[in-house]
């Protein structure tokens, strides 16, 4: 049989699979794809949290992220790829490449390849997520982009699911029951199958604006019952996790939401779901502050066990050192007023200490690598002053909580101007499709992708949470209808 120029791989099998693809079923596989993500990084966690198998989530990040990227190189084989998508895909291309640059200069290849062990964020990770992106622009229909909402609100109930064992003190495995660098015994704090709280936080915010705005806008009741479950269950847990993300992005969601809905004139749905999201916020204020009484929680900052009073406490510091320290072990360990620390000391309770303290380190390390950065995933390695072990440098970290510091400090300056440029081309595409379509499907994700910007300015990028943004940001660059070909 003569060759044509429209074979691919030179077998008629595979060839008829992609040559007979249309652009239905090809929005249909991206949207598998991307509904696999949100089913198999949950159900990997799982074992992680009984047998602490750290590699488990990388796994289902890259297993979801090959076929990602396979169905991203279909779409511009098969000229499925809107045109309007070749901006966005050079960006993210762009990034790619700084992202090799940066990875030649890294301290340690195999880490800044693969990520650290438990972080899986190194240059691969920037692959996925870009292809989620590219995936999440090509669902072709808002049926599609429904369905990858109401997938998001599953998983996101099965993150409060679990968070409601560990919130209880039942005895269920929980990294952070204790918050070892505070002394602090049976706080029980959740952190879902999301390996933090403030991974946890981000997955429920994010998804709260749109669970509030549908619950207000279906006219489906089951759809309605669903979303304020949602609201509900997002609402209470995203405090619970009682850190500042978790507090600020519900708020700031609740109001989103309750604005827009009321500038569109909503009725008593309004009501409704504004009384179920002020109940869900009272309830975890109040849980937040009898938990110590209700967990008995203790600390042992003296010789003795010593029952801590009731009250509300945000935990950042603490909670960054427990998931990098003590379950990861890819940072130091919290010692307050250590001698000869170059990087200074801070107080791990305090907010503005914690957050001053890991925002100033970061800027050393960017003025220090201001192009290529300290390579992916490898903020730790050039904040080592005692030896290159990184359990025997105290206070050392792995993670800065300010997103945009931190893709400088690991990546380069240039990298978050690329970012940055994405960003703002995904923002202004969004606003343009949020004015043209004017209904809540298209207000709500625009609006998340916004909140979730906003927060990164004091939260950070995990491998579970971080390809759900992805995905909406690429839904927000989208034609709103697939592009006709001429």
């Amino acid at each position: 049989m003569p060759k044509t120029a429209k074979t691919i791989f030179h077998t008629t099998e595979k060839s008829n699979f992609i040559l007979n693809m249309t652009p239905e079923s090809y929005y249909g596989f991206n949207l598998k794809i991307l509904m696999g993500f949100l089913i198999l990084m949950p159900l990997f966690s799982v074992p992680l949290e009984f047998f602490k198998v750290y590699s488990v989530p990388g796994m289902a990040l890259s297993i979801i992220g090959v076929f990602a990227i396979v169905f991203v190189f279909i779409g511009f084989m098969k000229d499925e790829t809107p045109k309007k998508l070749f901006l966005p895909a050079y960006l993210l291309g762009a990034m790619l490449i700084w992202g090799l640059v940066s990875l030649y200069n890294s301290y340690f290849y195999s880490i800044s390849l693969f990520g650290s062990d438990g972080r899986s964020e190194g240059w691969l990770s920037v692959f996925f997520y870009g292809s989620f992106f590219l995936l999440g622009a090509q669902l072709g229909t808002d049926d599609n982009r429904l369905k990858l909402l109401h997938g998001m609100y599953y998983m996101g109930l099965v993150e409060c699911f679990w968070s409601l064992l560990q919130m209880l003190p039942i005895g269920l495995p929980n990294y952070y029951q204790n918050l070892e660098p505070l002394l602090l015994f049976d706080v029980c704090l959740p952190s879902g199958l999301a390996g933090s709280p403030v991974f946890l936080a981000l997955i429920l915010t994010l998804l709260l604006i749109p669970a509030f705005t549908e619950a207000v806008f279906t006219e489906n009741n089951k759809q309605k019952l669903i979303n304020l479950i949602c609201i509900f269950c997002f609402s209470l847990t995203a405090i619970r996790t009682q850190c500042l993300i978790g507090v600020i992005g519900t708020i700031l969601a609740v109001l989103i939401a309750l604005v827009y809905a009321f500038i569109k004139k909503a009725g008593k749905e309004l009501t409704l779901c504004a009384v179920t999201a002020v109940i869900a916020i009272l309830l975890a204020f109040v849980w937040s502050w009898f938990a110590p009484s209700l967990n008995k929680t203790y600390t042992r900052e003296t010789s003795e066990s010593i029952q801590i009073s009731d009250g509300f406490n945000f935990y950042d510091g603490s909670i960054a050192w427990t998931d990098s320290s003590y379950r990861l072990a890819v940072s130091g360990y919290y010692i307050k007023n250590t001698s000869n620390n170059p990087n200074g000391n801070f107080d791990i309770s305090s907010l503005s200490d914690f957050y001053s303290y890991v925002w100033k380190n970061t800027l050393d390390v960017i003025k220090k690598y201001p192009l290529a950065g300290s390579g992916p995933d490898s903020l730790v390695y050039p904040q080592l002053y005692k030896s290159r072990s990184i359990a025997a440098n105290p206070n050392v970290f792995d993670r800065c909580y300010n997103y945009y510091l931190h893709l400088a400090g690991t990546l380069g300056i240039p990298m978050l101007l690329l970012f940055l440029a994405l960003m703002i081309l995904t923002l202004s595409r969004g606003a343009k499709a949020c004015k043209q379509q004017d209904n809540w499907l298209w207000f709500s994700i625009f609006s998340a992708v916004i909140l979730y910007l906003l927060l990164m300015l004091i939260g950070i990028s995990g491998i579970t949470s971080a390809p759900l943004f992805w995905m909406l940001a690429g839904i927000c660059v989208s034609l709103y209808e697939p592009e006709k070909k001429s």
